[in-house]
């Protein structure tokens, strides 16, 4: 269990953080408003007559980015129409919710988004076909589909395309578009939810000793970040040690952390519905000779990798100069005969915004696309599969921005944060 000299040292390290964060900034209605605007004009250009855009708790992002909404276990969706604000569709328990965000988009409970067979005393479920057919107020030829095609449920594509006997098409790339480059409040809160990382990550490392529980270290960086005006997270809280490492982003379970065993953390705090993100590898104790030998590998190879995203965004090169700068490295280093390009998991970078990481863009080997403008980029890399367990697996990720050709580090860890552990501010 943890103590209450434990606790002292996060009550600091929250103290210490808590001036860097607004907890009351949100964005601007207006926003929103220029949002709608975008979409109305790429929806007029493929002469569109309606938008769908689908999300959930996990997948949330293009129902976050035009109605700062979210569902709690319940699904939710939304229709858009050029010159229309959007409207909601979405079940009685988490649709109340909606109000909350204080768009005032007209919202209507759907028996399509109800947990299953729920029954709600005096709620009205509206028929979704006539809801739709009243907002728009024409007939229907072309519909788009705003959100993934393998996100949205295949039974939502037959109600369009059958009941209103229109067009069904791909329009993804309208959302995927938008969302990718970020405005300046976007910017903002993603600097507060890197900053809430920050600070979790910390405050894991501060408590970490042998004998707590993976979930214990977890908990005590859910508690930092939501005392710091977190709202949810990208991913579950990662406390993986010994073999548990090589999960990647598996989350705490009871397993007991232990003196020697290679450890890695991970964590990220939503804020107004932006993802942040910090994640570090350590060892319980003293590292060994292998031990030290895979973190000065990986160490590197990140702080190379880092300096080519420098160079890639102020210089407008290409994207996989970043992934190739880390790649290179693993192939050109050797640990115990094995030599450790066969260990770099997954490419170094990805973008982020309303979700950790599954938005634009990833980087590849081979993929020579450059950045956007304004974009929100996490270098992430990742050094798993090694068979001895002493170094079965770790990670180093930060968060950037890049604002025109301009680079802001959001983490403020240090690459190697062994000397950390154990140790509060």
């Amino acid at each position: 269990m943890l103590t209450s000299a434990e606790f002292e040292k996060v009550e600091k390290i929250i103290s210490a953080y808590a001036g860097k964060i607004d907890k009351d900034f949100e964005i601007p209605l207006s926003e929103y408003e220029e949002r709608y605007k975008k979409v109305w004009t790429r929806m007029e250009e493929e002469n569109l007559d309606i938008g769908f855009f689908f999300w959930y708790r996990e997948m949330p992002g293009d129902g976050i980015y035009l109605t700062g909404y979210n569902p709690n276990i319940e699904r939710a969706s939304g229709v858009i129409a050029p010159g229309k604000r959007p409207m909601i569709l979405a079940g009685p328990e988490s649709g109340i919710l909606a109000s909350e965000v204080g768009l005032d988009l007209p919202t209507f409970f759907v028996n399509e988004f109800s947990i299953p067979d729920e029954y709600y005393e005096g709620v009205e479920r509206g028929n979704l076909y006539k809801i739709i057919a009243d907002y728009i107020g024409h007939p229907i030829n072309k519909i788009g589909i705003l959100s993934a095609y393998d996100l949205v449920p295949a039974k939502f594509y037959d109600f369009f395309r059958d009941g209103f006997a229109a067009e069904v098409v791909d329009s993804s790339a309208i959302l995927e578009d938008l969302r990718y480059e970020k405005s300046d409040n976007e910017f903002k809160c993603m600097q507060a939810a890197d900053t809430i990382a920050c600070a979790a990550v910390r405050a894991m490392l501060a408590i970490a000793r042998p004998g707590l529980t993976e979930t214990e270290v977890a908990a005590v960086g859910d508690f930092t970040a939501k005392s710091l005006g977190a709202v949810g997270f990208g991913f579950e809280t990662i406390v993986n040690s010994g073999w548990r490492c090589r999960t990647v982003i598996g989350p705490a379970t009871n397993k007991t952390i232990k003196e020697g065993e290679i450890v890695q953390v991970g964590i990220s705090p939503s804020f107004e519905g932006y993802k942040g993100v910090c994640r570090r590898a350590f060892v319980m104790g003293e590292r060994s000779l292998l031990q030290k030998e895979y973190f000065d590998c990986m160490n590197e190879a990140f702080r190379l990798a880092e300096k080519a995203l420098y160079e890639v965004c102020e210089k407008d090169l290409p994207s996989n100069i970043i992934d190739l700068a880390a790649r290179n490295h693993f192939a050109a280093s050797d640990i115990d005969g094995r030599n450790m390009k066969l260990y770099h998991f997954y490419s170094t970078c990805h973008g982020t915004g309303l979700t950790e990481c599954l938005e634009p863009m990833v980087i590849t080997p081979t993929k020579e696309e450059k950045y956007g403008k304004n974009v929100g980029i996490m270098l992430d890399l990742g050094c798993y599969g090694y068979p001895d367990e002493q170094i079965a697996g770790g990670c180093v990720e930060n968060a950037f921005l890049k604002k025109g050709n301009t680079v802001i580090a959001c983490t403020d860890l240090p690459v190697d944060v062994q000397e950390l552990v154990g140790k509060g501010i």
